[in-house]
């Protein structure tokens, strides 16, 4: 039987990657600061990078609970 290789393979960079929701840029868990909120990120998957959860004060944009780290 075969390993998987590619995006299909555990250690690939696509399984730890989120994108910000105001600006698309792409974030890598675990190396990069990503906050989240913990309302909405499940259902909009709202991530934001570290420069735009400053400019929203740790404020969710969309019903304003207060972003958390993801760890």
């Amino acid at each position: 039987m075969l390993s998987p290789r590619g995006s299909n393979a555990a250690g690939h960079r696509g399984w730890y990657t989120v994108k910000c929701r105001i600006c698309a840029r792409k974030l890598y868990i675990g190396s990069d600061v990503v906050y989240y909120c913990p309302k909405c990120h499940i259902k909009y998957s709202t991530y934001f990078c570290e420069a735009h959860s400053r400019k929203l004060h740790r404020r969710c944009p969309y019903c304003g609970t207060e972003l958390k780290l993801y760890l």
